[in-house]
């Protein structure tokens, strides 16, 4: 029988024959160059697959066979041998057994306990705390805002409408101060189902993580008590969210993006934390956050500059550093290309409206040495060859690099902080 129809007989493929063969499993005669399978090698096969239901390894069926060779276990020995080696592999799988039915009951415990995470969990429901009033301006004109109809709970403005004599026109909705948009890209779009976290690679999820941890060592190792913190642009990552039971109780954060259903999802999971923290939710765009000129004192960016630069052809820190205190802290990270590669051209051709900047780390680097005296920036922190699918860069072509950098910056230079 030549190896096709021998192949066919135990529904396999003739590469796997040929390895038994290969192996010393089997042992058919050959005839012209060509395997030929008689009834023997029709026994071995028979033997050899049930062995491996039995899940010996391919090392130990070859000993088996070789001892079934010799005497067919007529010998005493030979059949000693072959019952002390079921023996030993009985005893391993009744553990292999015992060991899956503890983890099939570990699993059943674990999807009992995260079916009841959303309801048994208790969550601290927050508005616009009383304290952070001070730091509210109108964006347009930087006069005081007229607060009315308010509904006030546990010292959160729940509800309620800010004005200013100049016409703008705020209110406060779930606890969210919600402001003025301004222009949104129609390549824009809200990602209120964390898509870009969803959809990212392995890989890409290792990268970010081990960023998080170093930009979160960054931040406590600085006083931040009593200062205040803004992280804005969170549609893509929310440093913040990942990061808050670690961060100091004591300091005061603004959350924000332009899309108030985004700045919902993630305050519904940082309620969902059931730890408290001084936080104010802005939904309004960059350039319009009801805020004090200068009342912030560090400003975080985690991929808003890449977002920002294909968007509105700038970075993050333009829209928002008249907010920035003289004395305040940037910290963030930037992804980036080689601006020759096959994965530049292909966003620009998804964005033809991106700035020729984007993903651009030479030219990042240099605007930030231009706005900041202190400046420390771990060009190469790491780099992924796989990003991801569906809404995870889009752009990234092939296994080109893409690289992400840390930076830490300090102290604005004074014509970078002059208000816009």
């Amino acid at each position: 029988m030549k190896i096709g129809a021998f192949s066919s007989l135990f529904n396999m493929t003739p590469e796997t024959v040929r390895f038994y063969v290969n192996e010393g499993l089997l042992i058919p005669r050959c005839r012209n160059s060509r395997y030929d399978f008689g009834e023997e090698d029709k026994r071995d096969m028979e033997f050899l697959l049930r062995l491996k239901s039995y899940r010996f390894s391919i090392y130990q069926i070859h000993r088996i066979l070789a001892l079934r060779r010799l005497s067919n276990f007529d010998s005493a020995n030979d059949l000693a041998d072959y019952l002390q080696l079921l023996g030993g592999q009985k005893m391993i799988l009744s553990q292999e057994k015992n060991n899956l039915s503890r983890a099939i009951e570990e699993i059943e415990q674990e999807i009992t306990v995260l079916s009841q995470k959303g309801t048994s969990v208790p969550t601290v429901h927050q508005g616009v705390p009383l304290s952070f009033l001070p730091l509210l301006a109108c964006p347009h004109c930087q006069k005081e805002l007229k607060l009315e109809n308010c509904s006030i709970e546990r010292q959160q403005i729940l509800s309620g409408e800010l004005s200013c004599t100049c016409g703008y026109h705020a209110v406060i909705r779930n606890g969210i101060l919600v402001g003025e948009r301004g222009p949104v890209s129609p390549y824009d779009g809200i990602d209120a189902e964390r898509n870009c976290y969803r959809m990212m690679s392995p890989e890409l999820l290792s990268l970010v993580q081990k960023a998080y941890m170093q930009m979160d060592e960054h931040l406590s190792s600085w006083d931040m008590t009593g200062k205040v913190v803004l992280e804005d642009g969170i549609n893509n990552y929310c440093f913040c969210y990942t990061n808050l039971i670690n961060l100091n109780p004591e300091t005061c954060y603004i959350i924000a993006d332009k899309f108030e259903e985004v700045v919902m999802m993630y305050k519904n999971l940082i309620e969902k934390l059931g730890i408290r923290r001084n936080i104010l939710y802005i939904a309004a765009g960059s350039s319009f956050l009801p805020l004090r000129h200068g009342c912030v004192d560090c400003y975080i960016d985690f991929d808003s500059s890449n977002e920002c630069a294909i968007l509105e052809q700038r970075y993050a820190a333009d829209a928002i550093k008249k907010y920035l205190s003289p004395q305040a802290k940037y910290l963030g990270a930037f992804f980036h290309f080689s601006m020759n590669g096959e994965s530049v051209r292909e966003l620009h051709r998804q964005y033809p409206e991106a700035w020729e900047y984007s993903f651009d780390s030479g030219y990042f680097l240099q605007r930030l040495k231009e706005s900041w005296e202190h400046v420390e920036y771990e060009e190469q922190f790491g780099c992924v060859t796989d990003s991801g699918y569906g809404e995870s860069f889009t752009y990234h072509v092939g296994k080109e690099p893409l690289w992400l950098s840390l930076y830490f910056c300090s102290k604005m230079k004074r014509e970078a902080g002059k208000n816009e």
